[in-house]
């Protein structure tokens, strides 16, 4: 396995393989069913504290704390681009549901959203003023994409990807920064995870919060909806995973 803790964790679109990034430096590739690692390791300069997965599986895009976006082929393992844009340590990094656009955060409060298919051309800049720990992406077949950010100020911000502008006011409910945010597979909802030891849910469009927030034993570092939507998982620093 790895030798430091584990900051990322994506399954391949087919199901049989799953991709992980960690602070040994590395991004690596394993078979979901046996657990063995696949080919070469995938190394960076630095710690590796998010990855994200094209929408055809075929790349992969990590990013580390000494600002560095690397993209990989799956198959080869081998470094194909290196995308610029970042001087902060990237916390963030996920592709639109269309595979269209790329988007990074960084400790710098930089978001930086590009054309995943064209080099990671850069499409805009947006300068948030706060450490960016989480993005999300709305869901394809909308007029407008936007972005969703959680960050260090304890705020969800929702951004025009083509402006680069804030949409309505920032979402407030957590009391401690936001490590984690998941869209339901529906796209009607978002969910947040926080230092501040709980989940909150919020409607997509209107941002207004869902119900009451859910309570872990800890800071939850992580969450994901499952497939069906009916339910969501929790992971934080009490080495716990909840599911509700």
């Amino acid at each position: 396995g790895h030798d430091d803790w584990i900051s990322g964790i994506v399954y391949l679109p087919e199901g049989d393989r799953v991709v992980t990034c960690s602070w040994d430096k590395t991004v690596r590739l394993w078979d979901a069913t046996t657990g063995e690692e696949e080919g070469e390791r995938m190394e960076h300069g630095a710690g590796v504290r998010c990855l994200a997965v094209t929408k055809d599986g075929k790349r992969i895009v990590s990013g580390d704390y000494d600002g560095e976006l690397k993209v990989w082929e799956v198959e080869t393992r081998k470094l194909v681009e290196m995308w610029e844009g970042h001087e902060g340590r990237i916390n963030s990094v996920t592709i639109s549901p269309d595979g269209e656009f790329a988007a990074s955060g960084d400790s710098r409060g930089r978001i930086v959203i590009r054309e995943a298919k064209s080099g990671g051309e850069i499409r805009d800049s947006i300068e948030t003023g706060d450490c960016v720990y989480s993005l999300c992406f709305s869901p394809s077949g909308e007029t407008i994409v936007y972005l969703f950010s959680g960050s260090s100020d304890c705020t969800i911000c929702k951004w025009d990807s083509d402006t680069g502008g804030a949409v309505g006011e920032p979402w407030q409910e957590h009391t401690s920064l936001i490590n984690s945010l998941a869209l339901s597979p529906d796209g009607t909802h978002i969910s947040s995870a926080s230092d501040d030891q709980t989940i909150c849910f919020w409607h997509t469009d209107s941002g207004s919060r869902v119900g009451e927030p859910l309570e872990h034993q800890g800071k939850v570092r992580a969450l994901a909806f499952s497939p069906s939507g009916e339910f969501i998982a929790g992971g934080g620093e009490d080495y716990t995973l909840s599911i509700w």
